[in-house]
Order: C-alpha cells, then sequence, then structure tokens
C-alpha cells in the first residue's frame, strides 16, 4: 500500500529516534511492504521508516535505481531491506550532494563516509554484514540519519 502523506520537515517526528524492531510478525511486514511501494511509487532511491510516520528502526533501498538503472520498472528483489542497523566501521569522509523525499525539491551538500560496514537484520530476522562504498554507502547513512532523529541539514 502507497502511503499517500510523507511525513515532511518540519515535523517534529523526523527528530525522533526509532526503536528497535523485536517483534518480527505481520505488521512489520505490512511496514515494509509499505515503506517499498511507498519509494517506489515516489521513484525514490531509499525510505525510512519515519518518513511514512512509523518510528521503527527499519528502511529500504531501491538497488537498481542506486546502479541508475531506469530501464524497467524494478523488481521485488531489486531491493534491500535494512532493520536495526549498526555501522561498525566507516573511512574516507566526503562531501555529499543529498536530496531528500522530507524536503522535497531541496538539496544539501553534507558530510558522510565513502566506505562503511554495517551489521543488520533482513525482513526475516536474519544477521547479515555489508560492507558497501559510493553511492550506497551515502544512501545507507542517510537512512539511518533518519533513523536516529538527524536530518540533511544536520550534517552541512
Amino acid at each position: 500500500m502507497v502511503v499517500k502523506s510523507l511525513v515532511e520537515y518540519p515535523n517534529p517526528l523526523l527528530r525522533e529516534v526509532s526503536r528497535k524492531v523485536d517483534i518480527f510478525d505481520s505488521d512489520l511486514q505490512v511496514l515494509i511492504n509499505n515503506l517499498i511501494d511507498t519509494m517506489l511509487a515516489e521513484d525514490s532511491m531509499g525510505l525510512a521508516a519515519p518518513q511514512i510516520g512509523e518510528l521503527k528502526r527499519v528502511f529500504v533501498l531501491n538497488k537498481k535505481r542506486i546502479a541508475g538503472d531506469k530501464s524497467q520498472k524494478s523488481q521485488q528483489t531489486d531491493i534491500l531491506c535494512i532493520v536495526n542497523p549498526e555501522i561498525s566501521f566507516q573511512e574516507n569522509p566526503i562531501d555529499s550532494s543529498e536530496g531528500c523525499l522530507s524536503f522535497p525539491g531541496r538539496r544539501e551538500t553534507v558530510k558522510r563516509f565513502s566506505n562503511i560496514k554495517i551489521q543488520a537484520l533482513n525482513r526475516e530476522n536474519q544477521s547479515f554484514m555489508l560492507s558497501v562504498d559510493g553511492m550506497l554507502s551515502i544512501l545507507i547513512q542517510h537512512e539511518i540519519d533518519h533513523l536516529n532523529g538527524i536530518l540533511l541539514i544536520d550534517r552541512k
């Protein structure tokens, strides 16, 4: 289900720290499906739960869109779901030009790291580790910031 109303700044909900996900039930699966549907409808690279009004530590990324492929509609296999992420390593600070669905039409240059490692869970409560660089690294950091109540305007 596509969420019709994205949470936009200055809504105070965007400043709240999201709660860790402890229960992987049907409600969580509905939330994840809503995140995916809304992200795809907005043609976005990523979307965090607080952006649709849910203070849970979960976000989704569209790997196909991140790679710049707009040739065909994204499929379920193009989606990366990340629950309870923790950054365990980061290096190579960079400046990143970013946009955000919570700030329509606005771009900011923010401080990020070009290489990170994260530990997280998938939607089936299975643990995994990712070591990423480039655009995927930047997007993961952006979405984790949303889970921590940090906005792109805070990283200038």
